[in-house]
This record gives structure tokens, sequence and C-alpha cells, in this order.
């Protein structure tokens, strides 16, 4: 290889006639293969983004041209960030050592090296990025790291929908195609770029850019706000750099969210507590004074309690289009529909976020969706959270969880066992023909047969009981011969299949159960675990959050429809309402059974989106960015446009939305999320 002669260096400044050919020589010299890299990786940003609003193109419907210039625009903003980053090292080793160095082979390939890495690690995160977003519709985010530790589950469903090991493959491959082209290319002509002075020059000021690359700008580090040009979240989200978005995830779950505070202007915390206590009150609570947790109170309901057996069946991926009980579409789901002819349904429910583990706090906690990682994954909520579960074992109840898959998944088992659940008949419990058994575990109908065995089991024990199931998941491989199937191994009819299955399997479980005596002296809480679909051409899909719940218990519960808005946050506390007597909580909701139209409350929570929804009318706010108002019904939502009369109401839902939200992220920082006599004393995280 024609390597240039290492006397070739000057201790002194060129003259001023070699000094002048300085920067023309540059991208020969020394800077070819950083301008090479910045270049391949600015293309491969911009490549991936175009190609993906190419694909994304039906949900672009109205968008205009000057809009998805923006998008590319500020895109290149965004991308600048992991840019500097990798850049810099390159600069460094580029213009910063003697001519010398350019002679040894070791130093040759660690930069060569260094610079086929970088390139082809850009290009394999931006492939998987896409693949990211053909899934879940977002750039790489938390989501992404959620399963880091415990990836058996979630590792089946990826090698079996993508070509894994071709990608495993043909990464080294391309890199060291990479290596060699970067080698031939830039290494054979001079390592001269001018005397000392004049490459540290050079490399203060590329640094410099380098670093303000990373930053974003001199004011203030980059973030989210700038991607929120529009009202549309395919834009928002395709205008972000997968990198941008991982590394937010990273410094989240690292520091516990507590930037958070710096995306939210959040009110003082006496504020807070009082705009939420005034939003979650009703006859007969007795607030009981607690600095620590000043939404601790002793609710009465004036009745006698009563001790019936609870049953909360968690339904995975049942929302949506295809649950005809939510009136969007035909539907795929007789046998829950019947169920809610029977019983009592909330029509206007919704979901506090956008994955299981979101829907079970809201459930079994009454706590809203925090943004990183869940509850059930947060240090400082171990043990130091009020449960339902909990609530029930104090009252003599034996509390179980029954679920198809591996119990620690999601650290499911270690936060409810620490939570109240004595219990947990998973998959290790069970057994079932291999026909039945999918990616997650087992499916729907054995879950739901033993759990009724499980009950059978139980005489005259009270007991309360949650049920997890699993089928109407991805990759919605459901068994034959229950249902009739539609054909086709596209997504969209192996959901329609899901959700047939999961009906089925709902349907037999209460043929079986409504002959037995327990049936008789139990409550059914039936609820959706999280959305199923939403319009990726919305920045916030909010009637796509909606999620079915029905309290089913024919004699014990009158039928009929709940219409207000209603959390899932709301469900702890209606449920101890329906057994009557006092009881002492902090849950973050209330007995969703009497509230008025007009003062349905429910927050919905998604990354770096916060929205609330109050009768007619929800408030989008994404961190950072001007608040939206929208008018919103059950099946959709309409853009309010901006205008100083509705000043008021904007200012309202902000202050209600940030004042909840706060209060809850406060009371988990302080492990205050429980009987203040029982709180740890942690000082709170200014």
């Amino acid at each position: 290889m024609d390597i240039a002669d290492p006397a070739a260096d000057a201790a002194a400044d060129p003259p001023p006639a070699a000094r002048a050919g300085v920067w023309a020589g540059s991208v020969a010299g020394r800077l070819g293969l950083l301008w090479a890299v910045a270049v391949l990786g600015w293309a491969t940003f911009a490549g991936f983004r175009a190609g993906l609003l190419i694909y994304s193109a039906r949900e672009l419907g109205g968008v205009g041209s000057g809009d998805i210039a923006k998008c590319l625009a500020i895109g290149l903003w965004y991308d600048a960030m992991p840019m500097g980053y990798v850049l810099l090292p390159l600069v460094l080793a580029l213009l910063l050592p003697p001519a010398g160095w350019f002679a040894r082979r070791w130093f040759v390939r660690c930069v060569t090296g260094y610079a086929a890495v970088v390139v082809m690690g850009l290009f394999a995160v931006e492939v998987i990025g896409a693949a990211f977003y053909l899934a879940f519709g977002t750039r790489l985010n938390w989501l992404a790291l959620d399963h880091v530790g415990h990836f058996s589950e979630p590792a089946k469903y990826i090698f079996k929908a993508y070509p894994v090991w071709l990608f495993v493959a043909a990464v080294p491959v391309a890199m060291g195609l990479t290596y060699v082209m970067f080698r031939r290319r830039y290494w054979r002509r001079s390592a001269r770029i001018g005397g000392a002075r004049a490459r540290v020059a050079a490399a203060a000021l590329l640094c410099g850019l380098a670093a303000l690359g990373c930053r974003g700008s001199f004011r203030r580090p980059l973030r989210f706000g700038p991607c929120y040009f529009a009202d549309n979240k395919v834009l928002a989200q395709l205008t972000l750099n997968n990198v941008f978005t991982l590394a937010h995830a990273v410094r989240t779950i690292t520091h516990d969210n507590l930037n958070e505070a710096e995306m939210y202007a959040f009110p003082p915390p006496v504020e807070a507590a009082a705009e939420t206590v005034e939003i979650l009150a009703r006859p007969g609570d007795t607030f009981l004074g607690s600095a620590r947790n000043p939404m601790w109170r002793r609710t009465d309901t004036g009745r006698p309690r009563l001790d019936y057996n609870v049953v909360l069946i968690l339904m995975e991926g049942m929302a949506g289009e295809p649950v005809g009980a939510l009136s969007l579409g035909p539907t795929q789901t007789p046998c829950f529909d019947a169920l809610c002819d029977q019983g009592l349904f909330f029509e206007r429910m919704y979901g506090v976020g956008n994955r299981t583990s979101r829907g079970m706090t809201a459930a079994l906690c009454g706590h809203p969706d925090l943004g990183g990682p869940s509850l059930l994954k947060r240090v400082r909520s171990q043990g130091n959270c009020l449960t339902l579960p909990g609530i029930f074992r104090r009252r003599g109840y034996r509390t179980m969880f029954i679920y198809g898959g591996d119990p620690d998944f999601d650290n499911m088992k270690k936060f409810f066992e620490a939570g109240g659940i004595q219990e947990f008949i998973c998959h290790k419990s069970m057994t079932a023909p291999p026909e039945l058994e999918n990616d997650w575990g087992y499916h729907d109908e054995v879950i739901l047969r033993k759990a009724h065995e499980t009950f059978l089991g139980m005489g005259r024990e009270r007991f309360f009981a949650v049920v997890l199931t699993v089928s109407n998941h991805r990759p919605f491989d459901v068994p034959a011969g229950r249902v009739d199937l539609v054909a086709g191994e596209d997504e969209p009819r192996r959901r329609i299949n899901g959700y047939r299955y999961a009906d089925w399997a709902l349907g037999e479980f209460f043929r079986l159960a409504s002959g037995v005596a327990y049936f008789r002296n139990t409550i059914f809480v039936l609820v959706a675990d999280h959305a199923q679909t939403f319009d990726g051409s919305m920045l916030f899909d909010l009637p796509g959050y909606r999620v079915p719940c029905l309290i089913y218990a024919p004699g014990l519960v009158p039928s009929g429809r709940v219409r207000a808005v209603t959390s899932q946050t709301d469900i702890p506390p209606t449920i101890l309402a329906l057994l009557g007597g006092s009881y002492e909580h902090c849950f973050l909701g209330r007995d969703a059974r009497h509230v008025a139209p007009g003062e349905g409350f429910a927050l919905v929570h998604d990354d770096d989106r916060l929205a609330v929804v109050r009768g007619r009318r929800a408030l989008v706010l994404p961190s950072e960015a001007p608040p939206m108002l929208f008018d919103i019904d059950p099946a959709a939502m309409s853009r309010v446009p901006d205008d100083p009369a509705n000043a008021v109401e904007v200012e309202r839902l902000r202050r209600q939305l940030l004042s909840y939200y706060g209060l809850g992220l406060r009371l988990y920082h302080t492990c205050s999320y429980q009987d203040p006599a029982r709180a740890p004393r942690v000082p709170p995280r200014r």
C-alpha cells in the first residue's frame, strides 16, 4: 500500500503558498475519510426518513409539501446529534497525529476500522429502527430497551417475523467491504495538511461544529419540541432520529425520569394536590390531611361491606374496531358483546398507556402511566405502592395471579409479590398439547380453564384473582378448530383471528362458570390492557386509546351503560365501592359509576406526549410544545383552531393535566403512594 513517508511531517507551518492549498487538498488528504463518513451517515438517515415517508403516504393525506420539507430539514438537525458524537473522535484522529503515524499499520487499521464500524453501525440502527417503526409507529424508544435482560418471549416473535439471521450475517460482511473501500480510497494519498498550528486550528473548528451538533444549539440541548410543527404523528416521529430518541430513553431510565420536570411546567405541589382533590373527590370521601400523601382518604359508601369474590380479567389487545361493544365497526367479538348487554359497561374508558404493563398498574394500582419504564419495573415502586391485591389480602382474601406465560416477564411477579399477590399460577403450573402454546405462553382457553378449575377448588374461601390473557397479540398465532378463521397470512387477517379466538375462549369460560356455585358470589371485571390499533395520521389518536371495560355479575351488579369519560385508574376504587363499607386508599381514580357526563377525566400518556380527556374536549400536550385543543367523541377528534377565546379552557385543562400527573410522579419519587404510616422516609427529589 502506498503510505505517506513519515519524514514528510513538517514541524513548522508551511510557507504561504503551501498554506493556501491546505484546505483545497484536504478532501484528498487527511479529511477525505471524515467527509466520507459524514456524507454516508447523513445520507443513511435521510434515505431511511424519505423511504418511511413514502411508505406512510396514506397517513400523510392532508399534509402539504411544505410540512414534508420541514420534516426533512428539521430531521437533519436531529441527525446532527449522533453525527456529532461519531465524527468527533474521527476529527481528532485525522488532524492531531503527526504524519508519521499515518505510515503505521496499527493506526491505519484502527482509524479505518472505526470509520467502517460507524457507517455500518448507523445503517444497522436505521434498519432496526425501520422495523420498529413498522411494528409500533414510533422511532426507537424505551420499548426497545424494556425487554433487555428478559428477551426470550419477544425474541420468538422477532425471529419469526423478520429475517434476523440474514441481517446478522450481512452486517459483518458489509462492514468488511466498507473497511476495504475506505482503506483503498483514503490512504493512498499524502497525509500532509499543513503544519501543527494549521492542524490544531482545523481540529478546533471541526470539534466545535461537532460539539454543536451533539448539543443541538448554543443555548440548550435539542429536545422534542421542534418535531411538533404539525398535527401529524407520522411527521413528528419521522422528523426525529432513532439514536436521539434511544438516547433519551436511556437517560430517562438512568435518571428515573427526573428530566420530566424540565419537559413540563408542573404546578407547585400544594396547588397540584388541591387541583387533583377537586378532580377526584366524591361524596363520602374524607381526605385525612397527610402532608406526605395528600390523596390518602377514607371513602365511606354508606352501605355494609360485602365480601364477594372478585376476578379481574385483563384482556390482551381486546380493543379497537373489532370489539362490537365499542361501536366502531363490524364486530368480531359476539361473546363479549353479549356479556356487555348483561353487565355494567363503560363506553368511554381510556387506557393510560400503550402496553400491558401500563394497563396493569392502572387497573391494579390506580396510578397513571409514567414516562419510561412502567411502575412494575421501577425501583422505588417495589413494595412502596398501594395495590388492589394488597387491600384484599388485608381483608383476608386469597389473592392469586393466573397467566399462561412467564410471570417474571416485565417484573410482574416481583412487583405483585411485594404488592399482595400470594399465589402465581402460570406457565409451569399448566399442561396442554403443543398446539395450545404460542410465543407468549399457553393460549387463552388453557389459561381460563385453569382459572375455572382453581376457582372451583376454593370452596368457601374468598378470593381475588387477576387473570391475564395472551392470545390476541402478535403474531396472532391461534389454534384451529375453535372458530371460523379468516384465510390469509397478512397481519390484518391474523389480527381478526386473534380477536375471534380470544372472544370464543371468554365465551367458553363463562359458559362453564355460569353453572357452578362460585359464579353466583363473584364480581367479574373485564378490561382490555391497552388499545390495539391507532391512527398514525393523528399526533395523538385518543379515540384509539378507548378500551372496553365491563363489570359482569348477574344478580349482584345491575346492568347498564356508563357514558361519562372514565380511566383504567378508576377501576380499583369502583370495585371497592361496589363491595360497600368504608376503606382507606390513595388511588388516583374514583368510583366511575356515578360520574356526571361533563365531569369525566382520563389522562393518557404516550412517551413524550400527555393528553387529558374531559367530556367533549381533549388537550394534547407534547413536551416543550404548545398545547393543542380538540373536540372529541367516542370515535373521532378534530382540532379546535387556536383562538384567544379558548385560552381560558386550554389553561384550565393544562393545569388539571399537569397537576394530576405531577402529583402522581411526586408520590412515586417520594415512595408515598401508599398508607403514609407505612411509607419510608425518602427525601423528595427536586
